[in-house]
């Protein structure tokens, strides 16, 4: 069997300031993501449904329900835009909205497990979101990151890939700090709590998801979405 890999696409990675899909960068991972189709089983992770979605929103002022009504609206065309870089590649696309429950009920779990399988036979790469219509306030996933070390642990993937709009951590001189052995205060420390104007995360949650990911056995990278070639 083929190892999986989880790819997560953060919002300032993928969209414009005006929240429009970047075409450019899209395609070039779409490019990247048929390579990566023929070695391994894929599960992408994509942030972008509020960005595409607010625009259609009068007045859109971030309040709850107005985000929740830009996922609506969003994620048809986030996945239509992918589907349109990648059927011609002979790639299908399936939506796969969750919620945090699915990761806790393990009925729920399996069945969104066996759903993937049959997918990944049918050489279909599932994108996967949060239900953000009928997701519970109190239990919705922070942002994506938590979302994609839920599936990379739940899924036991050999690597998390993390892309973003950054290069990755940096040191104190402002240096990329190349690998992490061990999750020190030192290290964490380094993150600030300063996010992207679209996206929900930034480097502590990604540190934090890192941290987690790799204690129950999944590899971790972060990285420049936006570079082309760089997944």
């Amino acid at each position: 069997m083929k190892d999986l890999i989880v790819l997560k696409l953060g919002t300032s990675t993928i969209t414009q300031k005006n929240g429009a899909l970047n075409r450019e960068i899209l395609a070039d991972i779409c490019d990247q993501i048929e390579v990566l189709q023929k070695k391994y089983r894929l599960i992408l992770v994509s942030s972008g449904a509020v960005g595409c979605g607010k625009k259609f929103i009068e007045g859109f002022s971030n309040k709850l329900k107005e985000k929740k009504a830009a996922a609506a609206i969003g994620n048809p065309i986030l996945i239509g835009k992918y589907g349109k870089l990648l059927n011609p590649k002979k790639i299908q696309v399936a939506q796969v909205l969750v919620e945090r429950g699915d990761f806790s009920n393990r009925k729920k779990f399996l069945r969104i497990r066996e759903t993937c399988e049959k997918l990944w036979e049918n050489s279909v790469l599932p994108i996967f979101n949060e239900n953000d219509v009928s997701a519970d306030f109190e239990l919705n996933f922070s942002d994506n990151d938590e979302l994609a070390t839920l599936i990379s642990v739940g899924f036991s993937a050999k690597k998390l890939l993390l892309g973003t709009s950054v290069e990755g951590l940096l040191d104190q001189k402002g240096k990329l700090v190349p690998e992490i052995r061990q999750f020190s205060e030192e290290i964490l420390g380094l993150a600030t709590q300063e996010k992207s104007e679209a996206g929900l995360g930034g480097m502590i949650s990604k540190l934090n998801c890192a941290n987690l990911a790799t204690k129950l056995g999944t590899a971790v990278q972060i990285f420049d979405a936006r570079v082309s070639g760089n997944i």
